[in-house]
């Protein structure tokens, strides 16, 4: 009996063979599949490099424009209140019992202000007004050159718009040149500022 069932299972290379090979077909598709996978892991990693790298520099740009952003407003506002403004009179007739050299309109104005402050003269001067502008005759007598210059200094500083057309220092004669002592000089300016509608 056992020597019919030995003669009964009979064995085949072919089958074991083509076994391996199916078995060898699986893993090789299973390794292409897998490395196609890999690859598309690996250009997914860089493209969200790229992505964070881009989002870090957008966001670095974003802060320097809303920093920019404040000091543009900052700087708006400064050149802002530097323009004097004014009704506008062009068309209009002379009010009876005014000049038309005197305006307190421009005598109030923010710069005659400042300048009266340290004892200067100021006056308006209505000739010399064009469309964007107005013009200050500005004087004194007694004005020292240390105080004159930290003035001047002051002006040009808190006003962008601001324009010395004409100085005019004069030593009085009868004070010695290079003199130790305080001297007021005669001093004589002539000022632009520009204006702006109200």
């Amino acid at each position: 009996m056992s020597k019919r069932s030995d003669s009964g299972v009979r064995k085949d290379p072919g089958g074991a063979v083509a076994l391996a090979i199916v078995l060898l077909a699986l893993i090789s598709l299973e390794a292409i599949y897998l490395e196609d996978a890999w690859k598309r892991g690996e250009e997914a990693r860089r493209a969200n490099d790229q992505l964070e790298a881009g989002n870090t520099q957008m966001q670095r740009h974003i802060a320097e424009l809303r920093s920019s952003s404040q000091k543009i407003s900052a700087m708006f506002a400064r050149l802002n209140d530097g323009i004097v403004r004014v009704a506008g009179i062009e068309g209009r007739l002379p009010t009876p019992g005014h000049s038309s050299n005197s305006n307190p309109e421009y005598d109030d104005s923010k710069v005659a202000k400042s300048l009266r402050e340290y004892g200067l003269m100021v006056k308006p001067i209505q000739e010399g007004r064009h469309e964007t502008s107005i013009s200050f005759d500005v004087g004194s007598n007694r004005l020292e050159l240390h105080r004159f210059v930290p003035l001047l200094a002051q002006q040009e500083n808190s006003n962008a718009f601001l324009f010395v057309d004409e100085l005019v220092l004069v030593r009085p004669v009868e004070i010695p040149a290079f003199s130790k002592n305080p001297t007021g000089l005669e001093t004589r300016l002539l000022m632009r500022v520009l204006t702006g509608p109200k």
